[in-house]
């Protein structure tokens, strides 16, 4: 829930034809049954478990048990900036899961596409910073802006209190973390999180067991270029599992709401300067920069625009994770056309180098 929960979970749906070139964005969205249309909406504000912060509903975890002030020694290997490694559906890495409550275990799934009871797997991408506090406590600022507070104990970070909660501005959504714990090994960082992501149609639990993470230090140019340089195209969408599958909000003149959904399709050209600047241009002819740090990249600056005839794109927020070989994202941004606003969002990016 990415600056990443998050983190815990989170996250689900990009840019059209921003980054694809492929018009993944139709002349105007198409109205979608209401049914589907509700499961729709509830699927682009999902919660991007890591980067946000997650829990399970119903379960009420003990606080951190009381412990001697960490040495400065040992408190400073948990502080610094901690990326989310590549996830990885096979072994769940940074993969998070988004559930039924306990009490109503066939549930509509979050997913419209999948059978009740069905549970969703998110992605998790996105970094934190831990810095420390008075008293021995530790607070960690993800890229989603939300701000969580630790206890530190002399093996690991617990949160404290155990019951936090955060509004995800990159996907819009609520959530409460239940427990958060944080272990060190030298520059790789371990992570569990539990939680319960809050929609209009209910709360989902949310849970990231294996959680996993680098710490960001200053790399040679030559490296993020190798990571990130080259033609990258998106993988086929699967509706199953909301794989690059976008959602659009379209307000009418009459302020109503449209909701459609489609494929998030194409290629992604990317190269990367001497000062870690990614450039990224896609075949609709818009050119995009990102500030890469480790093995993820952020729009930057935020809100760019992309003027074409008829139409003008705005990417409020993209974040690609890369491992040189595949690529997980988040975008939201707007596209205004014909005098109409539609705002988008893709949670589940996946891209593959070509």
């Amino acid at each position: 829930m990415t600056n990443s929960y998050l983190a815990r979970w989170h996250t689900m749906l990009f840019t059209l034809r921003v980054v694809t070139g492929v018009g993944a964005i139709p002349r105007f969205p198409h109205k979608t049954p209401a049914r589907r249309s509700s499961a729709w909406l509830r699927s682009a504000t999902v919660v991007l478990a890591v980067a946000a912060g997650g829990g399970v509903l119903g379960i009420t975890q003990p606080g951190p048990a009381a412990a001697a002030p960490s040495s400065g020694s040992s408190l400073d290997k948990f502080l610094g900036t901690w990326n989310y490694d590549q996830p990885d559906r096979k072994s769940m890495r940074n993969i998070a899961e988004l559930s039924c409550p306990a009490a109503e275990p066939d549930c509509e799934s979050f997913n419209p596409l999948a059978p009740p009871g069905s549970a969703l797997q998110i992605p998790q991408i996105g970094r934190i910073v831990f810095a420390k506090e008075a008293d021995g406590k530790v607070v960690g600022r993800t890229d989603r802006g939300c701000t969580w507070r630790f206890t530190a104990q002399s093996d690991s970070l617990q949160l404290d209190p155990p019951s936090q909660s955060c509004f995800n501005r990159v996907i819009n959504s609520g959530y409460t973390i239940t427990r958060w714990s944080v272990t060190v090994s030298g520059r790789h960082e371990k992570e569990a999180i539990a939680g319960v992501s809050h929609h209009p149609s209910g709360d989902y639990d949310f849970a990231l067991e294996h959680g996993a993470r680098t710490k960001v230090t200053t790399e040679p140019w030559t490296k993020v270029a190798r990571r990130f340089t080259g033609q990258w195209e998106y993988v086929p969408a699967d509706r199953s599992r909301l794989v690059n599958i976008v959602t659009y909000r379209a307000t009418g003149p009459d302020g109503s709401v449209q909701v459609s959904h489609g494929e998030q399709r194409g290629l992604v050209e990317m190269t990367v300067k001497p000062d870690r600047t990614v450039v990224a241009r896609t075949a609709d002819g818009c050119r995009w920069t990102l500030a890469a740090r480790g093995n993820t990249a952020d729009l930057d600056p935020p809100g760019q625009v992309c003027r074409r005839p008829g139409e003008t794109i705005t990417l409020g927020f993209w974040q690609v994770a890369s491992d040189g070989k595949q690529q997980a994202s988040i975008m939201n941004g707007a596209v205004q056309r014909d005098g109409l606003t539609s705002r988008f969002v893709l949670n589940v990016g996946a891209l593959a180098r070509r």
